[in-house]
């Protein structure tokens, strides 16, 4: 048997899953709750700023695809000969 088979079959057993925990809806939302507070939100400005970002971002991939389709439009126009 090859090294890099028996490696397989040794971590083979090393790699199960842990077993399900079983807990009620209460125990759920308390666990929802606990792990929420441990995210950090960002503020008001970094909000705006990202949503202003991404507007912007729209905006410039709009004209570049307006653009492109432009050009391969005309191009199309001038391979079938209805360009004039």
């Amino acid at each position: 048997m090859s090294e890099a088979t028996k490696k397989t079959a040794e971590a083979a057993g090393k790699d199960l899953p842990a077993p399900a925990r079983k807990g009620g809806p209460l125990q759920f939302f308390q666990e929802v709750r606990r792990e929420t507070s441990k995210v950090t939100w960002p503020s008001w400005k970094e909000t705006y700023l990202t949503t202003i970002m991404v507007f912007i971002m729209v905006g410039i991939t709009m004209m570049f695809f307006f653009a492109v389709d432009w050009i391969l439009a005309m191009g199309e126009r001038w391979l079938i000969g209805a360009a004039g």
